[in-house]
């Protein structure tokens, strides 16, 4: 037998040619990159490797040995088939013209989530959606009587090639054409500016009893800034643009009028997006209390409050937490609200113009311990500042010259950091944006359940560093924020806002290494929230086209927590029977747009307890 004989004949990556979709858009969310399906709504997560993968077919049909001669150095065999495996699928990466046409014929078209559209004259469908890319538009879509009843057929139970024969049947019509207007409806109702529509890839009754339910691209938008122009627009090395890439004119819907917010709504949606802010009056969610009558009733159960306590509250809110809140003790307080922001400062003196013995200051956040100049406080309160503050990139790596990989059994289940990891942490070290290496060592912060890279609270920890030089052997410090024990800090966008959750166990190993105590506890149940309330529960974006929804029959949609009751009564003044999607959580899951079980208060402390 020969030795070309024994050779191995490697299988092609595939057969044919495959060329990109020409309905994809990219988005961008720090340092992950996502994929938009036009036509599906499908929504998938990528490095920005896979990005250029993608983009590698988008001027024109490749062969698999040219993605092989492209690639193959990079990703061996088994990477580039499962890369195929996923995208060609999902209609990414297509093998002929007739591909997705043959796709859509068979998917199930079905309501995403969060959206706001008008029912209630089946004939005459309005779509209310909000423009993340502008963040300050909306568009009112309405439907025709033939997109109306259309629209009525989606359900998640219809594939569309069956909602094509029922309607071709009923105005007796070629299948093949009505089809192509359903599809051609659809891929405006699909498309990432709207996203009121997606399409499964089987009827949604079979997701029911699945162990990990609906695929999350069903109940998913894309709120991210898109950048499918910077992707396609070529520069050179030094970043000189070669060729820009113009996006291409799109079909629009026929009835869209769009709707301009105003600047200064736009600042009063920012600004009531806070627990203090929604709950400000008296709720029945706080059995009849403000919010700044529970934050008192917690913070004196830990601190009591006696005559010439002096209070600092970092940030302020609307100052409704600060005049309830003093408005509630028995005694002659001191109370200090430290804002950054200048202009805050203004907004806050003016609204506080008539409480006494409060002051406001404003300054650099990471010199407040110089600003007050040696001045301490009994009690120090922060409620939703923290995630104001920097968050930093961070890569750790092994002494020993490879990553520092770790199973995931080894990691901690308990918000603790288990003593295997003590000597490991040793034989790591860290690479970071600003003063993060610094910060690390400072406090000698144990990361060994870190992955390779991950973001650091780097403006929280130097916050609690200043604060404890504003501190004496009583004072009590509590710091409410999103975010978990164990968990390391995930990136949110609302209102175009980048946030950064917050990693409570290494803010509770700074405050250790400075000598106090501290712990932390869910909010919600310091706050004593009556949890199984039932509340009108939405999103910021839904909100905004909710409230012109209602606007548009003469009825106001208020910045405030509606309980299930006070909602519908809103919906039968307008005379809205049928509004999608509509929905009403248990308080301890949504309140508005806020999802208070997310909250932590981490509580700082010296070991005098009262």
């Amino acid at each position: 037998m020969t030795d070309a004989a024994n050779t191995e004949t490697k299988a092609p990556l595939f057969e044919g040619t495959l060329f990109l979709s020409p309905n994809l858009d990219y988005f961008q969310n720090g340092d992950d990159f996502f994929v938009y399906h036009n036509l599906y709504g499908y929504i998938l997560k990528m490095s920005e490797d896979l990005v250029d993968f993608l983009e590698f077919f988008h001027d024109g049909p490749k062969d698999a040995d040219a993605v092989t001669a492209q690639f193959g150095e990079v990703f061996d065999a088994d990477t580039l088939n499962n890369f195929l495996s996923v995208f060609r699928p999902l209609s990414c990466l297509l093998p002929d013209d007739e591909f997705e046409p043959k796709k859509t014929h068979d998917m199930y078209p079905t309501l995403a989530r969060w959206i706001a559209v008008d029912q209630t004259d089946p004939k005459a469908i309005v779509i209310y959606a909000f423009d993340t890319q502008s963040q300050n538009q909306i568009m009112k879509i309405s439907l025709d009587a033939w997109e109306s009843r259309l629209w009525g057929y989606i359900k998640g139970d219809k594939s569309v090639g069956d909602i094509a024969a029922i309607i071709a049947e009923e105005d007796a019509q070629p299948v093949a054409e009505v089809e192509l207007r359903i599809a051609c409806s659809l891929a405006l109702w699909t498309h990432c500016s709207v996203q009121a529509v997606k399409l499964s890839a089987e009827p949604c009754a079979n997701f029911k009893g699945r162990r990990f339910g609906v695929p999350p691209y069903l109940i998913s938008t894309m709120p991210y800034e898109k950048v499918t122009s910077l992707v396609r627009t070529h520069v050179d090395e030094n970043g000189e643009i070669l060729e820009k890439w113009e996006e291409p004119v799109r079909c629009k819907p026929t009835h869209l009028e769009i709707i301009d917010l105003d600047a200064q709504t736009l600042e009063d949606d920012k600004n009531c997006a806070r627990l203090s802010s929604l709950l400000a009056n008296a709720h029945p969610v706080l059995s009849n209390r403000s919010y700044g009558k529970a934050v008192y009733d917690v913070i004196s159960k830990y601190a009591p409050v006696m005559d010439d306590c002096k209070i600092l509250e970092i940030g302020g809110g609307l100052g409704d937490t600060a005049k309830n809140f003093i408005k509630s003790c028995n005694c002659t307080v001191h109370y200090t609200i430290f804002t950054p922001d200048e202009a805050h400062a203004e907004l806050l003196k003016n609204i506080l113009k008539d409480i006494e013995n409060i002051r406001i200051l404003s300054g650099d956040i990471d010199k407040i311990a110089d600003i007050f100049n040696g001045e301490t406080f009994d009690i120090i309160y922060s409620d939703e500042f923290l995630a104001n503050l920097p968050a930093v990139n961070v890569r750790k790596m092994s002494l020993d010259g490879d990553e520092d990989e770790e199973e995931e059994d080894d990691r901690p289940d308990d918000g603790e950091l288990k003593p295997a990891h003590a000597a490991d942490n040793n034989k790591i070290t860290f690479i970071g944006e600003g003063d993060a290496v610094q910060l690390i060592f400072k406090y000698k912060l144990n990361l060994c359940d870190a992955p390779e890279d991950f973001i650091l609270n780097s403006g929280s920890l130097r916050l609690i560093g200043n604060l404890s030089k504003l501190a004496t052997f009583r004072t009590q410090m509590f710091l409410i924020e999103f975010g978990e024990d164990i968990k390391y800090p995930v990136q949110t966008v609302e209102d175009g806002k980048i946030t950064y959750s917050q990693h409570f166990g290494i803010l509770k190993q700074a405050a250790q290494k400075l000598g106090f105590l501290a712990s932390s506890s869910y909010w919600m149940e310091e706050l004593d929230l009556q949890r199984d309330i039932k509340m009108f529960a939405t999103t910021r974006s839904q909100f905004k086209t909710l409230r012109q929804l209602l606007a548009d029959h003469d009825v106001a949609l208020e910045r405030k927590p509606y309980t299930q009751p006070e909602f519908e009564e809103l919906l039968k003044k307008a005379g809205r029977t049928s509004v999608v999607e509509v929905n009403y959580e248990p308080a301890e899951d949504r309140i508005s747009g806020l999802v208070p079980h997310a909250y932590k208060m981490l509580r700082i402390y010296k070991e005098l307890e009262f």
